[in-house]
């Protein structure tokens, strides 16, 4: 066999490897995505127990006036160094996976960028429903159209999970499509930094940290959940509500007194059920707009006020 041959053997070989490399199945992409998701409602949540540790300091007000913005920043930092040494985010990292493209900024744009995008349209959206003077045409498109765009969205994403776990489409999103990049197990677990660099034995101790961290922040957030289904359950089941108030507590009213305005009686009128007695203009002008005794709080009709000649 000639030297041409055995190199096109081997290449056929090491190609036909390559590709029979077997895919993370959803249910890890799944995984590494919610707990890639935890990483910036634990920052928030570690901002918001500095300020309240230290609410009069400018500092901590500042970031905390900006927290979305500072998180963002923090996390970016984290995705690079991670995209850097492991071509993975944390939580691909976390699960033994690795990119198969080291496109970082493309990445950074497309799992850090977009989420932050979307906080702000949520947020922006939130702020629209319960402001209800402005309705300009603008306003109203902006506000209809931001649901519409986020279904869309999500159904997009869930139509490339169902593809990925059938075996239609090696991409598990199109955020991963549009980096350019897959999602593969990492061939090597040992990891790229050389231990004689100061920086990388640096980066390596705080990503031993984080990878231990990790286990922490999804045991707070399992603790959170379970912890507040609970109390509800125990709210809805011990608690019993006080019973409402019919008749409001009013302040002592003199004799022959109006109890709405408050004057002495101009054609005392009694109501029919209750026993009140008010001023025939005040009790028909209530009672005409909101059909109830305003001291009971019965249905009431204008045909139940009688006249005390």
């Amino acid at each position: 066999m000639s030297s041409s041959n055995i190199h096109e053997t081997v290449n056929f070989t090491s190609s036909l490897a390559e590709t029979s490399t077997p895919l993370p199945s959803v249910f890890e992409l799944l995984a590494q995505e919610r707990l890639t998701d935890l990483i910036r409602p634990c920052l928030r949540q570690i901002l918001k127990f500095l300020y309240e540790i230290r609410p009069v300091s400018n500092l901590f007000r500042i970031l905390y006036k900006y927290k979305d913005e500072f998180i963002l920043l923090i996390e970016s930092i984290i995705q690079w160094l991670y995209l850097h040494f492991y071509s993975a985010l944390i939580g691909e990292h976390f699960y033994g996976l690795k990119r198969t493209a080291n496109h970082r900024l493309r990445s950074l744009i497309f799992s850090v960028f977009l989420p932050y995008v979307k906080l702000k349209l949520d947020s922006l959206h939130e702020q629209m429903n319960t402001n209800n003077n402005n309705r300009n045409a603008t306003f109203y498109i902006i506000l209809k159209l931001l649901p519409k765009i986020q279904i869309f969205i999500e159904g997009v994403c869930w139509l490339y999970r169902i593809g990925y776990a059938f075996g239609r489409t090696e991409y598990y999103s199109p955020a991963l499509q549009l980096a350019g990049v897959k999602l593969t197990y990492i061939k090597d677990p040992s990891p790229v930094i050389p231990p004689t660099n100061t920086s990388g034995r640096f980066f390596a101790i705080i990503s031993q940290i984080m990878s231990s961290g990790l286990f922490l922040i999804q045991f707070i957030d399992w603790w959170n959940n379970t912890n507040g289904s609970s109390k509800q359950t125990s709210i809805d089941t011990t608690s019993i509500p006080p019973l409402p108030t019919t008749i409001p507590t009013r302040p002592a009213i003199g004799k022959r007194q109006c109890p709405l305005c408050r004057q002495p009686c101009n054609v005392p009128t009694a109501v029919s059920g209750s026993g009140y007695v008010y001023c025939y203009t005040c009790i028909s002008n209530y009672v005409t707009r909101y059909h109830k005794c305003p001291a009971t709080n019965q249905s009431v009709t204008n045909e139940q006020l009688i006249k005390i000649y």
